[in-house]
């Protein structure tokens, strides 16, 4: 992701689709410079052309494509050519193996997880690169593949939420659907439009002689040979849920994704079960097998609903669990849970942070907490709510506060660049968060591996270090915060270039400066006026936004 226009905030944004309610008069003027654009026409010669052959594959009996498209000569001395060659694995069918993107078929499926490896070269005609390698790994063989993307159509920039619904505690019954009608046609229309929802209708089934427990694995590899076709690329989140016995399958997808696969592009990072109770599995093992399936870095964590009770009628439980989210309910019912869920999204009782005592849609990958790590604490239920009400309405409070006291961390709200009174000097800092004992200030080069960010300054109190340069050319910024507990939250990153470091958003009446014009917005009050200075060729321009 490139930092676009990136004085508004929000990466890629462009000044036609910015969208702007206003209720006072505000006026913008932009002021435009200029840039003196040097090029140098000297060329480089006699450097190799660079392959790249793409990102593995995965494939069941359907043919793959390849894709060497990225790959390219630094000094365009001529036009690629394309040579592709199997290296390894069992032997398949390769078709146009002369061009960018070759097909691969005649996949044989096994019980086992098979790798195929191909090599790709690129000549310009004079110099030919060196090889470079790329696998297609073959999945055993699948279940009766029952999935259905419940989008119109699958979308590469939304995260994805995987749901099996209920069944015998052996095979899923149908009719299960994610939008079977048990919460408000509203909150499904927001579900859909903010997330990839792929669920199983027509049921689902254990994998072939497994027993004691059931295993439901081949459902991780349909989901990875799906993805695999539509996202090679992909970036966004994946999370399972199950209601009853889908809780089966939600966690032993995430199991085979993380710890089989161990592809960060479709690593399962929480798993939600809902009111998926002790009766048909002891999920104690799955739970501590996959909050130690970490992949590149990124931990994982689970959330937990528990509508009824579980055990021998002479010591009925709720079924609760370390080292996870925790809520129970006042009502008891077994659909209460996936119900109340569901209409999390759009319940104003779910909406607010609630001091920390919050869960459902909020801390979902499509919610205001979608960047949440929860604390590792093996020996302790640290977080357990109560819901108390219906499935619409209601509210959630402790469920035993002296006991179980713990708060979650509020999401973070980044302020900044903001001008630090020092020449080339701001402050890159958030505003402060209910529940937190740590800031840490962090720089990335790359949007969404904030694993991977350098931490810059780990405070008390929201950062208020003056930063005078960036360690790249274009930085990516957030802050992340953490609860005495060691749960962290962090916002979505921010680009920050030189220019943005320049404070090229200035409010008239106050004399304050700002990086981005969303900040300067957020601000001003009545009557103010908004002055932004931007490099560009294009010459000045003036908006006027009126109430």
């Amino acid at each position: 992701m490139m930092c676009g226009t990136s004085i508004f905030g929000r990466p890629g944004k462009r000044l036609d689709s910015l969208r702007i309610l206003l209720l006072f008069e505000l006026i913008i003027r932009f002021s435009f410079g200029t840039v003196l654009i040097h090029a140098d026409s000297s060329e480089r010669e006699g450097i190799r052309p660079i392959a790249d052959p793409g990102r593995p594959r995965y494939a069941a009996t359907e043919p793959v494509k390849l894709d060497g498209s990225k790959s390219y000569d630094p000094d365009n001395s001529g036009t690629l050519s394309y040579t592709w060659r199997q290296k390894g694995g069992p032997s398949v069918v390769m078709t146009n193996a002369n061009t960018a993107t070759p097909t691969i078929s005649g996949f044989l499926q096994t019980d086992e997880i098979q790798t195929c490896e191909f090599e790709l070269a690129v000549s310009n005609g004079a110099l030919t690169s060196l090889p470079n390698n790329v696998k297609v790994i073959i999945v055993p063989t699948l279940n009766e593949v029952t999935m259905v993307l419940e989008n119109p159509a699958f979308d590469p920039e939304k995260p994805t939420i995987v749901y099996f619904g209920g069944g015998d505690c052996k095979i899923g019954l149908p009719n299960q659907s994610w939008n079977f009608p048990v919460w408000s046609s509203e909150a499904n229309i927001v579900w859909s439009s903010k997330a990839n929802i792929i669920d199983f209708p027509y049921g689902y089934v254990p994998d072939v002689n497994s027993v004691d427990p059931l295993t439901y694995y081949r459902y991780g590899d349909i989901i990875i040979v799906y993805l695999s076709a539509l996202a090679p690329d992909y970036r966004q989140p994946i999370q399972t849920m199950g209601w009853s016995t889908g809780g089966q399958p939600a966690a032993d997808v995430g199991l085979r994704l993380n710890m089989d696969y161990q592809d960060a592009r479709y690593a399962v990072n929480r798993v939600t079960f809902l009111d998926a109770t002790g009766i048909c599995r002891d999920y104690s093992e799955s739970i501590r097998r996959f909050l130690d399936s970490s992949v590149d870095g990124e931990s994982c964590w689970i959330d937990n609903y528990v509508s009824t009770l579980t055990g021998t009628h002479l010591m009925r439980h709720l079924s609760f669990h370390p080292n996870v989210l925790n809520i129970g309910f006042e009502v008891m019912n077994h659909e209460l849970a996936r119900q109340w869920y569901g209409n999390s999204i759009t319940n104003i009782d779910t909406e607010n942070f609630n001091h920390g005592v919050i869960a459902g849609a909020y801390w979902s990958v499509i919610g205001p907490g979608k960047n949440l790590q929860l604390a590792s604490t093996p020996d302790a239920k640290t977080y357990i709510f109560k819901w108390h009400g219906q499935a619409s309405a209601g509210y959630m409070d402790f469920y035993d506060e002296p006991n179980h006291p713990g708060r979650l961390p509020e999401p973070v709200t980044l302020v900044g660049p903001v001008d630090a009174g020092y020449h080339n000097g701001v402050v890159l800092t958030c505003r402060a968060s209910e529940n937190v004992v740590g800031y840490q200030l962090l720089f990335g080069a790359d949007s969404y591996r904030v694993i991977d960010y350098d931490i810059i300054s780990d405070t008390s109190d929201p950062p208020d270090e003056v930063i005078t340069s960036l360690p790249f050319e274009e930085t990516w910024w957030t802050v992340r915060i953490r609860d005495q507990y060691g749960s962290s939250i962090y916002a979505d990153p921010r680009c920050l270039d030189a220019h943005i470091l320049s404070l090229p958003v200035e409010n008239l009446a106050t004399g304050k400066r700002y990086g981005y014009i969303q900040d300067a917005i957020d601000d001003c009050v009545s009557g103010d006026e908004i002055i932004i200075t931007e490099r560009s060729l294009i010459g000045t321009h003036h908006y006027s936004l009126r109430k």
